[in-house]
């Protein structure tokens, strides 16, 4: 809950950049946030209306976003915090093109096309050397698949002089391609990824809530 008036006093602190600054609970910065119209509509439905004064967790809107673009949005691939996966039996030379669904939820959308070479990024949270328990994501004693591509193992790494892990090298299994296996063996993570030689880097604005208590309006 944002009253007008500090909303007002947000923007002309200059603390935020305007009345469609992404964190600002304006339509204007809902939109440039990302907030699709028809997820605000349905947290509308949902909350309904009414005449005392009432607060409405922030979770519920997110849930209606969330939900709203898992049914609709375009799937793409991102790699936000990379860390170079490197196929040590994969040909050097070999590049494929994979088929990768638009949206899981509208086969009607069609796929995509994406390259797949030795040379790959993953995110540094989908490795660890020393996982936790339930840790279903790359590590030494685990198999992991990459999506709509191959089952891979870890090899090796290789570190910078401050012994921060630079490079993970990964066999593959040529037979695995597409997720399945001759011998009908399960992995249970997947992890997503983006062709190292063919990949485009790309500008990403990560934006938390613009306060840090639940209501405003009473600090």
């Amino acid at each position: 809950v944002t009253s007008k008036r500090r909303c007002l006093r947000l923007v002309k602190d200059g603390l935020v950049d305007g009345w469609d600054d992404p964190r600002m609970a304006t339509l204007c910065g809902m939109r440039r946030r990302g907030y699709p119209a028809a997820a605000l509509r349905d947290f509308v439905d949902r909350i309904g209306v009414s005449k005392a004064n009432s607060l409405v967790d922030i979770n519920m809107l997110e849930h209606c976003i969330r939900e709203e673009l898992n049914e609709n949005a375009p799937r793409r691939i991102a790699i936000a915090h990379p860390i170079k996966v490197v196929i040590d039996n994969y040909p050097e030379d070999k590049e494929e093109v994979i088929s990768v669904e638009i949206n899981p939820n509208k086969p009607e959308l069609g796929k995509t096309k994406v390259t797949f070479s030795r040379e790959i990024y993953i995110e540094q949270d989908d490795f660890m050397l020393d996982p936790p328990g339930k840790y279903f994501r790359l590590c030494p004693a685990k198999e992991v698949r990459l999506k709509s591509a191959y089952y891979i193992k870890y090899a090796s790494h290789e570190t910078d002089e401050d012994g921060n892990i630079t490079v993970v090298h990964c066999t593959y299994d040529p037979e695995s391609f597409g997720g399945e296996t001759p011998d009908g063996r399960k992995v249970k993570g997947t992890l997503h990824w983006v062709d190292a030689k063919n990949c485009t880097d790309v500008e990403v604005r990560l934006y938390e809530r613009l306060f840090n208590v639940p209501n405003p309006s009473d600090e």
